[in-house]
């Protein structure tokens, strides 16, 4: 009796066992009812082996629950995109797992779904893969966006990485920027066309608004930086040549100009500089060459006193100017013989001293002594032969008085009392002097010009003391 009721304990036991882990479980992906698993009718499973397979079955359900989290995880990130062809064997795998679970086969079960788990959780590895190598190769590609290709190929592949992550920062920030790509991508080819042809305001205006479409690429930025360069230094090359341009017409005060501008294009090019030295250098030489100029007209014309001081300017501006030296002792000499001689022919009345004849006489001379006469010495000599001639032909001189007053000729003597005296005076300037008793004394000055005629002169003392 004991012995049976023994038996009937150990056909209970396995059945809590055996028999009930089998009743219907949900198949992973599939609503159908599993069939129960037929129990051991074995009598002689031991207790150890019934641990055993409670053991693996929890194991089996542990790595079931993670399978369905990464499972979940992927068909959330689209993996239908971008990888179902493995992602379909691992439910393969963990299809077989569930059928070899509902034999009761839990150790082998277990090898299937962990194999499962190992090709999800290398998907899901691949997804972490896929979202980096694509935040690296968008950027690079958005920076080259060398061809309408790259454009496509570059927009497709930030789509697949946002839909595999939509929550990634750099993702959203990339599927915002290939929104604009292909707008950006004709920019920067326009931009490109614009300055190989050299149209650099067309190019800075179509870069500026590539910058505001993608204001985080930085090539675009990059290009606007070399473009301001190529635009700064067209800019310079245009000043220098046109500073050049103005030099080479003596334009001095724009060539100037033009350089300063280039110097604050450029400050610290040393081209400028040797450029205003040039510019020094040139003005400089071209004022000394017009000077010269101005002071050989002036010799041309026989403006000796204007000759002599431009010539004088200049060496004192350049001592070095050797040739000047020599040149200004003959317009000094020219000048000096031409201011007396003028000085002469103005005042013709001064050779009524014997000394200042000889004078004009020797002047007169030396004058002649030149040999490169111009018309205006020639026509000097001729007026200064004259007058030196004329200063010695005496002018009758008619003097009228009231016979009361006494008449002194200061340097000629007394004429004494008349009404009517003439007399023959040279040419010049004299004093006459009329005195009588109980009247004012009366001074007369008075000049013979050469060749006068009919010269009258009337002095008497009327004004009573």
């Amino acid at each position: 009796m004991k012995k049976t009721l023994l038996i009937i304990l150990m056909i209970l036991a396995i059945s809590v066992i055996f028999i009930l882990p089998q009743l219907p479980v949900q198949k992973l992906f599939d609503d159908s009812s599993e069939s129960l698993i037929e129990a051991d009718n074995s009598n002689e499973i031991s207790q150890s082996r019934i641990a055993e397979k409670t053991k693996y079955r929890k194991d089996a359900q542990l790595v079931l629950e993670k399978i369905v989290d990464i499972r979940d995880l992927l068909k959330s990130k689209s993996i239908e995109k971008w990888n179902a062809e493995k992602f379909n064997i691992a439910l393969e795998n963990i299809s077989i797992g569930d059928d070899l679970y509902r034999e009761g086969e839990y150790l082998r079960s277990i090898k299937q779904y962990r194999e499962a788990l190992d090709q999800l959780n290398n998907l899901k590895e691949d997804a972490a893969k896929i979202i980096e190598s694509t935040i690296i190769s968008a950027n690079n590609n958005i920076e080259k966006l060398d061809s309408e290709l790259t454009v496509e190929q570059t927009i497709n592949s930030i789509n697949l990485a946002f839909a595999i992550d939509k929550n990634n920062e750099s993702i959203k920030l990339l599927k915002e920027r290939s929104l604009k790509l292909p707008d950006l991508f004709n920019k920067v080819m326009q931009s490109d066309q614009f300055i190989s042809e050299q149209k650099y305001e067309d190019a800075f205006s179509v870069l500026s608004e590539a910058i505001m479409l993608d204001p985080y690429r930085k090539q675009t930025k990059t290009s606007m930086e070399n473009l301001n360069k190529q635009i700064k230094e067209k800019t310079f090359i245009e000043f220098m040549s046109e500073g050049f341009e103005a030099m080479d017409q003596n334009n001095f005060s724009s060539a100037r100009k033009v350089f300063n501008e280039a110097l604050k294009t450029y400050p610290e090019r040393p081209d400028v500089y040797d450029a205003l030295n040039q510019l020094e250098s040139r003005e400089s030489s071209f004022q000394i060459k017009e000077r010269i100029k101005n002071a050989e007209a002036n010799e041309n014309l026989e403006n000796w006193s204007e000759a002599k001081k431009e010539y004088e300017a200049l060496l004192e501006s350049d001592n070095s100017l050797v040739s000047l030296k020599a040149r200004l002792i003959n317009v000094r000499i020219r000048a000096e013989l031409d201011e007396q001689l003028e000085n002469l022919i103005n005042n013709p009345l001064t050779l009524r001293s014997d000394e200042l004849h000889q004078k004009a006489k020797k002047l007169l001379k030396t004058a002649q002594g030149i040999n490169q006469r111009g018309a205006k010495l020639e026509k000097q000599i001729e007026s200064v032969s004259k007058i030196i001639v004329q200063a010695r032909n005496p002018i009758p001189v008619n003097f009228f008085s009231d016979n009361k007053t006494k008449v002194t000729i200061f340097k000629i003597g007394s004429l004494g009392l008349f009404e009517k005296r003439t007399i023959e005076l040279v040419p010049g300037k004299y004093v006459a002097l009329g005195q009588r008793v109980g009247f004012r004394d009366v001074r007369l000055d008075f000049a013979i010009e050469p060749n006068e005629v009919d010269k009258n002169i009337s002095i008497m003392c009327v004004e009573s003391i």
